[in-house]
């Protein structure tokens, strides 16, 4: 068991979870896979926030499932967060949360903007924010060896239907298996509108 303070233990829950996402997804579990897709998100942000010094307890800016106050508290730590491609995407899966993930009486938009709320356009922008965020995660060279993401990968047959989940379709995934840390070149799929109304 991780402690609260130890990114190294976010990153595991995160690539848990980022596994069952991408296992949900090709199973056609679509609805399951962007409840999935929001907890994978929500933890690599708390991986990199932990691993920047911030805390995860109540009152503290690492608190919750709001990924635009994980965003936010990001951005403090670094200014590549900011980017429109990030935010828009960090939005995009936020709404998950208050429509699928824990369904509330929040009233949808009714300017056209969740017709984006398609369960079978989640996973590429989700590996697009895991790549940018995930290697941004302060951690040892040997942590980062020793990860589930890049046991999957390098562990030969072992688990080999978790293998498969994480790199089909994945084009990002060179870069989500890095081996230290860093601030990736990464290039966001321009033709993203699912966070625009009437897409």
């Amino acid at each position: 068991m991780f402690g609260k303070a130890a990114p190294v233990g976010w990153l595991y829950y995160a690539d848990s979870s980022y596994v069952a996402t991408r296992l949900l997804w090709f199973t056609k579990l679509t609805i399951d896979s962007a409840i999935y897709a929001h907890r994978t998100l929500e933890l690599y942000l708390k991986a990199f926030i932990v691993s920047r010094g911030t805390e995860v307890k109540p009152g503290s800016p690492a608190w919750g499932h709001d990924l635009a106050i994980l965003g936010e508290e990001a951005q403090s730590h670094d200014r590549a967060f900011a980017q429109e491609d990030v935010q828009r995407r960090i939005r995009f899966f936020d709404r998950y949360f208050d429509y699928v993930r824990y369904p509330s009486d929040v009233v949808a938009p009714d300017d056209g903007s969740l017709t984006w709320f398609a369960f079978d356009a989640n996973i590429t922008p989700l590996d697009e924010l895991v790549a940018f965020v995930r290697p941004r995660v302060s951690l040892s060279d040997e942590d980062w060896r020793s990860s589930l993401v890049h046991e999957l990968l390098r562990g030969g047959n072992v688990r080999g239907y978790q293998r498969d989940a994480l790199i089909d379709g994945n084009s990002h995934v060179t870069i989500i298996d890095c081996a230290t840390s860093g601030d990736p070149d990464l290039t966001f799929d321009a033709s993203f509108r699912y966070d625009r109304p009437g897409c």
